[in-house]
């Protein structure tokens, strides 16, 4: 296996392999119908490397899958995740406004599973809930710790390959 290939996979499964620690660690604030998921902070590596997108996704789906949460969420959450990414990847130029889109697809996929999958309540409560968690992890957490990180050149070139 090429040097970088193994280097690109080994990273992507330290990324969800943190991921999945994280959502445990928070597991009491992770799941239900107000959710701050602190390893969605892990979101802003989405803005270092577009790679990265791969071990969230699967860290999303390990963390739901371990989590007890039901398998139209084990399913539909990561791709959430997955449509998080992308959309932070083409809005990565501007990381202030990149960082809303984990907000707005969790908002709306995550309150539509809590709705009609967990039955936790309509979705006027579930989609702004889910919202403002993520929008508070990625703006409380995540943008400070991108803009230290960002000025840090050994950070950026760790995922340099």
């Amino acid at each position: 296996m090429n040097r970088f290939v193994l280097r690109t996979v080994l990273m992507q499964a330290m990324i969800a392999s943190i991921y999945v620690v994280l959502v445990y660690v928070f597991q009491f604030a992770s799941f239900g119908l107000i959710q701050f998921r602190v390893a969605e902070v892990l979101m802003i590596l989405v803005l270092f490397d577009k790679k990265s997108v791969v071990g969230l996704t699967l860290g999303c789906f390990v963390a739901n899958l371990v989590g007890g949460a039901i398998w139209i969420d084990v399913i539909i959450g990561p791709i959430a995740t997955l449509i998080a990414g992308i959309a932070m990847i083409m809005t990565q130029s501007h990381p202030k406004i990149a960082m809303i889109w984990p907000a707005v697809s969790n908002g709306i996929i995550i309150g539509l599973i809590l709705t009609y999958g967990y039955l936790l309540g309509p979705l006027y409560l579930t989609i702004p809930s889910v919202f403002i968690g993520e929008a508070l992890v990625m703006y409380l957490i995540g943008l400070p710790v991108y803009l230290v990180l960002s000025k840090h050149q050994a950070f950026i070139e760790l995922f340099k390959s």
